[in-house]
């Protein structure tokens, strides 16, 4: 993708301000972001190999998997063609819409992933990839969320944008402008450590834009 307008902030997290900026941005371009970024061939390649091939040598065939930030539906299609069993969660109406375009037999629901209705042990796998719109404040809670609601011996794969220091930035390309949080890979493995989860895979990738921050991607079980 050319013409991305890339910049760190300094700020110590993202603002509800910026999120809620972010958002909107994501509900007006929703159908730009699945086409540009989303849904793109060389995305997709990237996505299976460090996010879907990693997930589905864990998780079997049959299993009930909640994704937690479904964005456009394009892991959920994947998902469900590995035999999965998914439900999506966004925060973002306009997102939902075209997940709903793109695979119209997904189970998809509204809500922030703050707060989440699900009860303790309701799925065998949750997918969360890419929280880069959760302030860092709320993070460890969210994660937490996720681990209450998995059986067992279930399975969680995370991913987040990272590098040597945390920060807030801004990402201005086609889609719009959007605010992200960045993290250090030592603060993400240290959350993980003080949730008692385990660690089973992890793997750091360049973006697929490579001036763009990195990202870690991990499974982990319960």
């Amino acid at each position: 993708m050319k013409n991305i307008k890339y910049k760190v902030y300094p700020y110590k997290d993202l603002s509800e301000a910026q999120a809620y900026l972010t958002l909107q941005t994501f509900n007006k371009r929703a159908e730009e972001y699945a086409r540009e970024w989303e849904w793109s061939a060389g995305m997709i390649r990237e996505i299976i190999k460090y996010n879907i091939s990693p997930f589905i040598r864990y998780v079997k065939k049959g299993s009930t998997c909640l994704i937690a930030g479904c964005q456009s539906g394009r892991d959920y299609f994947l998902l469900s063609k590995a035999g999965i069993k998914c439900v999506g969660v966004s925060d973002s109406y306009g997102l939902l819409i075209e997940a709903q375009k793109r695979v119209p037999n997904g189970i998809f629901m509204y809500s922030d992933l703050r707060s989440l209705p699900f009860m303790p042990d309701s799925f065998d796998a949750i997918y969360a990839d890419a929280l880069t719109r959760i302030p860092r404040r709320d993070v460890k809670r969210v994660v937490k969320d996720f681990k209450i609601f998995l059986r067992d011996g279930g399975y969680l794969y995370l991913s987040f944008r990272v590098d040597s220091k945390k920060g807030v930035y801004l990402q201005d390309d086609v889609v719009g402008k959007r605010y992200l949080t960045m993290f250090t890979e030592t603060d993400i493995t240290q959350m993980i450590k003080d949730l008692d989860l385990k660690i089973l895979w992890s793997a750091r990738s360049k973006h697929l834009e490579k001036s763009l921050p990195d990202w870690l991607s991990l499974v982990v079980q319960k």
